[in-house]
């Protein structure tokens, strides 16, 4: 029997791996999805697409990662309207790859809550809108059967932080504090282990990469793979000056450090500044540059490398994947202790942690007083966090030279590495996790108390009827007394939907048929809209009434709320 399931929203960039300005959840989104498609013990995979064009992209893609996988028989694929509920009512859950989970629990409101479970997923969480999603879960419909998959213990602490703020004002707004009842669970990001690890292995890319670079034998090679930004992902002046700082404490006694930066400049004013830098930073340490995009020029940075080093200092770095990637290929790893890198790698067993400091609460708070006033954009905004936060850089060049020298140390941690990366972070492990979790909140669907079932007013309170909520505009309101005139020819009806300007709202009323019969039901004398509706199934009456109303406001028929006879 087959595990829980789960229809995934797709939009193609969200699930592509290489990219002009590829971000980590671009890559985390196809990982993901390979990795589902490889592990999932489902009997088909089944996606929602954002737009109608994308339903095919998504069989085409899931069918693609079946063939590359050698998966025989393939399973079927087939890609939801996003409209259709009922077809995610079958499945049972609704995976977001991302937090914005609220907007979609207003729209199930339509069908019925206990219809099926959402599930999100955090990646960045510091722009204000996610932020501010992540507040609305307070207010938003979710239930005890969704939930929003964190990526590390840091990434939990943060989304709870943002929803207690949120609540305290709540409580103090309105008097009463509310609840946030989606689950939180803390559930990693995966990799391929095994792709890594042959990369980390291959000796001949090794070897072409270090003789390219000119990366003598018993030199020491230190990555860096990543996004090179340094306001927006990771500040290169710590680790330039580690570089340089475990260079003296080797005192020309120990080998020569190279840094190899790999990775994607979104600009030449950002690539100048890295290279500037360095020149002045550390200037005893010869710094590579090589092309992050995805394949074998930068997966051979894995296998030329010794050491991999990220000391991530930015608020928008949730998890990082590059630590998991850099053990599974065998490297140990000297890192910062931040976020989800705190999770990954373990302390003196797979590599160094170095310790990171922020300022007291209040000394960013200028700076999310103007990102909320849009006076500075949100990169300014997390640059401006990440010079204020401090990585110790001696102890990072301690780990880097202790590393640099010991090679028995570099070894076990590399065995111990490539070991945790198999054991905890291969999709083989996390894929069930996530359908564990499905068929948790499946469970909790059938147990658990509803709160806030939606009235028949409206799904979503703050998008209510417009003919409710608009209902004072008019003069009149139709009821079932008012009366239906006929007042232009038969013809006319016919011209209507032919008119683009009269018919371009699908599904808006009556088809041309059913329209001429509704024309020639009211007939010459004038009819009470209770008559009209009087043999009309129930399923209908909207439908024809609005075509009621549509004829009126071309002329076909009049309404009166008075009798045809008052006046004589």
């Amino acid at each position: 029997m087959s595990r829980a399931n789960a229809a995934i929203l797709f939009e193609p960039t969200s699930f592509e791996g290489v990219q002009q300005v590829l971000k980590g959840r671009h890559v985390a989104g196809a990982s993901f999805l390979d990795g589902f498609v490889r592990h999932a013990d489902v009997d088909e995979f089944v996606g929602v697409a954002v737009k109608p064009e994308f339903q095919p992209v998504f069989e085409a893609k899931v069918a693609g990662l079946q063939q590359a996988a050698g998966l025989t028989p393939p399973r079927p694929a087939t890609a939801l309207r996003f409209e259709d509920l009922n077809g995610l009512a079958k499945v049972g859950a609704f995976f977001c790859p991302d937090p914005t989970i609220g907007r979609l629990a207003w729209t199930r409101r339509h069908i019925g809550q206990r219809a099926y479970s959402i599930c999100g997923i955090t990646h960045t969480i510091s722009s204000k809108t996610v932020q501010q999603a992540l507040a609305d879960y307070l207010t938003a419909p979710l239930q005890p059967w969704d939930a929003v998959i964190c990526t590390s213990t840091a990434v939990r602490d943060a989304v709870v932080r943002v929803q207690e703020q949120y609540a305290d004002y709540m409580e103090m707004r309105v008097g009463a504090r509310p609840r946030q009842p989606a689950q939180l669970p803390v559930i990693p990001l995966g990799v391929d282990a095994e792709q890594f690890v042959a990369r980390g292995r291959d000796r001949a890319a090794r070897a072409a990469l270090r003789e390219r670079l000119g990366v003598a034998e018993n030199d020491i090679l230190v990555l860096f793979l990543g996004r090179l930004s340094f306001h927006a992902k990771v500040h290169p002046s710590p680790m330039y000056l580690a570089m340089q700082r475990a260079q003296a404490q080797l005192a020309g006694a120990g080998p020569r450090l190279h840094l190899l930066m790999t990775g994607q400049f979104a600009n030449r004013h950002i690539e100048d500044a890295f290279r500037k830098s360095a020149a002045q930073t550390c200037p005893d340490i010869p710094v590579h540059f090589l092309d992050g995009t995805p394949g074998p020029e930068s997966w051979s940075s894995w296998a030329a490398a010794d050491l991999f080093l990220s000391l991530s200092d930015n608020i928008q770095e949730s998890f990082g994947i590059t630590p998991i990637e850099a053990m599974a290929a065998g490297l140990p790893c000297i890192v910062s202790d931040w976020n989800g890198y705190r999770d990954t790698v373990t302390e003196r067993e797979t590599g160094f942690r170095a310790p990171t400091w922020m300022g007291p609460a209040g000394i960013t708070a200028e700076l999310s007083r103007a990102l909320d006033r849009d006076t500075v954009t949100y990169d300014r905004f997390i640059g401006g966090v990440s010079l204020v936060t401090a990585v110790d850089v001696d102890d990072s060049a301690r780990a880097i030279a202790t590393l640099a020298q010991d090679t028995d140390l570099r070894r076990s941690m590399a065995e111990a590495g490539i070991a945790r990366a198999r054991a905890v972070y291969d999709w083989s492990v996390i894929i069930p996790q996530y359908q564990g979790l499905w068929a948790d909140l499946a469970e909790r669907r059938r147990r658990d108390t509803e709160i806030a079932p939606p009235s028949e007013l409206a799904a979503n309170p703050a998008l209510a009827d417009p003919a409710e909520t608009f209902g004072g505009y008019p003069s009149y309101r139709l009821s079932s007394g008012t009366y239906v005139r006929v007042t232009a020819p038969r013809s006319a009806v016919e011209r209507l939907f032919d008119d683009p300007t009269a018919n371009f709202s699908p599904n808006l009323v009556l088809t041309l048929d059913r329209a001429l019969r509704l024309f020639d039901r009211v007939g010459e004398e004038p009819m009470t809209v209770s008559g009209i509706l009087s043999d009309v199934a129930e399923n209908d009456r909207t439908l024809t009434v609005r075509t009621v109303l549509w004829l009126a406001k071309f002329g076909v028929f009049s309404l009166s709320d008075d009798s045809p006879d008052a006046d004589g």
